[in-house]
């Protein structure tokens, strides 16, 4: 047996892998989509689009837009006594439901 892989996407099968009704183009509305400051997203990682990607411990959680860069956005995700700054593109990203 050889030595398994320690890269950024191991372990992610379930978690960075499409439903079978999912698969295919990305929608456009979802590149659209205009994000501004203060407002709240959910970090839906979409495995088909690799470029800013964010890591896969951020999968589901809901995070604060802080500004952009180029076409991502800079998000603020609180955690229990510091706050994770990440740089996502849109394809991400989608706006939370809750406000």
């Amino acid at each position: 047996m050889g030595k398994s892989s320690s890269g950024i996407r191991r372990k992610s099968r379930a978690a960075l892998s499409k439903r079978v009704r999912e698969k295919g183009r990305l929608p456009l509305s979802r590149l659209l989509t205009k994000y501004e400051a203060g407002e709240k997203v959910v970090i839906t990682i979409d495995p088909a689009v690799q470029k800013g990607m964010p890591h896969k411990r951020f999968q589901g959680q809901i995070a604060n837009v802080v500004g952009q860069r180029g076409r991502a956005y800079v998000l603020e995700i609180p955690q229990r006594k510091t706050v994770k700054t990440i740089i996502a593109t849109p394809e991400h990203i989608r706006k939370h439901a809750g406000g």
